[in-house]
């Protein structure tokens, strides 16, 4: 048996778990994680055939993935999975439920009941945004009230996950995540990413309403620290809360976030408002985490949003 403790990524290779890769990977803090990777390569971030670590090609809930897991290394006191794949694209979840229930709910509970053995620890990857209405400061112990389809399959994949780790032996935690951005985002479609890649190129892009809807946004970087310091919790046996968020504890709008790009650019961006009444009505006006909250697994290293916009930019310029 090794010292190290196996953590799969589960859709290691996209936007988030690049992040916590690159966190694990290069901060001798975190040497006693044995990351593995599972990805279907659907949304991977590039660059990652060059990561020297194991990993299998292919969709988690298939026989050759599983069959992957079980060819590891033993541990002693249990794997740590963390778990981002789903489905994500919020607009689409009105128009293909189904698919949402399969991607957020039946397919991981499946991978669960088959894959979880006693003594493994499984994080669940959330959103502290959509699970609530945008009307209060979201805190960890926040009553769901999602306002989308999405938001409710993301409740119950929490509930559901959550008692079947259980019944499995394992021990479950959720960490919640507002507005990611930074790094390894080159297939996100969201607005920082998107607007940044436009005022880069000259192009023009659409703003949804006024542009005053505000959200908290939280650099990547931070991000993959906050899990890699649960997941580092988790292996060093320590107290850990059930439910962990992941934010700023600030809020911008959407028009900040334009002024911040182009102070970060040196460009103008070019932009032009729609009503989109419609998507708006299904979405938070405002999220916000509770700041004491993600000082958690954070502590007071939440890199300043300026400070993320510019290294965004110049990940994209570069």
């Amino acid at each position: 048996m090794k010292n190290s403790s196996t953590m799969v990524l589960v859709g290691g290779f996209g936007f988030v778990g690049r992040n916590i890769l690159d966190v694990v990977m290069t901060d001798p803090a975190f040497s006693g994680l044995d990351p593995v990777v599972i990805d279907n390569l659907s949304n991977a971030a590039p660059g990652h055939e060059a990561l020297d670590l194991p990993s299998h090609a292919g969709s988690y809930e298939t026989a050759e993935a599983l069959a992957f897991l079980d060819g590891l290394e033993g541990d002693r006191d249990g794997r740590i999975f963390v778990f981002l794949a789903g489905e994500t694209r919020v607009a689409e979840s009105k128009d293909r439920p189904l698919d949402f229930i399969d991607a957020n709910i039946s397919d991981p509970a499946r991978f669960v009941m088959q894959a979880v053995r006693p003594g493994d620890r499984f994080i669940l990857i959330s959103t502290a945004g959509a699970l609530f209405d945008g009307t209060f400061e979201v805190r960890v112990d926040s009553p769901y009230c999602p306002k989308n389809f999405y938001g409710a399959t993301k409740a119950a994949e929490e509930m559901i996950l959550g008692k079947l780790v259980e019944l499995r032996g394992g021990t479950f935690s959720v960490v919640r995540l507002t507005n990611v951005f930074g790094r390894f985002s080159d297939n996100k479609k969201s607005a920082i990413h998107a607007f940044t890649r436009a005022a880069i190129a000259g192009d023009s892009v659409t703003i949804n309403g006024d542009g005053l809807q505000s959200r908290d946004f939280i650099y990547a970087g931070d991000v993959g620290l906050g899990i890699a310091t649960l997941a580092n919790r988790l292996r060093a046996g320590e107290a850990t809360a059930p439910v962990n968020m992941l934010g700023s504890g600030h809020s911008t709008s959407l028009m900040d976030v334009v002024a911040a790009i182009e102070a970060a650019t040196g460009r103008s961006l070019a932009y032009e408002k729609i009503p989109a009444t419609d998507l708006l009505a299904t979405e938070p006006r405002d999220v916000i985490a509770n700041g004491d909250d993600v000082r958690v697994l954070l502590g007071d290293r939440i890199t300043p949003f300026v400070d993320g916009i510019r290294a965004t930019h110049a990940y994209y310029a570069g």
